[in-house]
């Protein structure tokens, strides 16, 4: 004697509803499977291809390999040029980082010799408001 498997029905709102969870959710669709006792493996799959869903977590993609490479190669000039230009910035900023250095030194001499040579107190105190 054949055994038939007992395939349920699920309306459409119920597959909706377990279309919504697992995009909005992102909990895997065996979990939901499990959690809504659904027996069919790829059920979900299909009721997203059938109602016009879109899976983001099974985007299939044709390979280019020319493409790849060209797209691979075009990053790495990327990359370097990204790395002169960040390296170019960075000698900028030490050059300036230098230059106010110097002004700081230069302004903290100025506020010495003026205390020093006109006898007034020009620095803040510490003790102060």
């Amino acid at each position: 004697m054949e055994k038939k498997l007992f395939q349920p029905h699920y309306d459409r709102d119920f597959k909706r509803q377990v279309i919504e969870e697992y995009l909005l959710t992102g909990c895997s669709k065996m979990f939901l499977l499990q959690k809504y006792n659904i027996q069919f493996k790829s059920a979900i799959q299909t009721w997203m291809r059938v109602l016009g869903y879109k899976d983001p977590g099974r985007q299939m993609q044709k390979f280019n390999f020319g493409q790849l490479i060209f797209t691979s190669l075009a990053k790495q000039k990327d990359t370097l040029t990204e790395s002169k230009e960040l390296q170019k910035r960075i000698k900028e900023l030490e050059r300036q980082l230098d230059d106010e250095k110097l002004r700081s030194e230069a302004y903290a001499r100025m506020l010495e010799k003026a205390e020093r040579e006109l006898k007034i107190s020009v620095k803040k105190k510490h003790d102060t408001k």
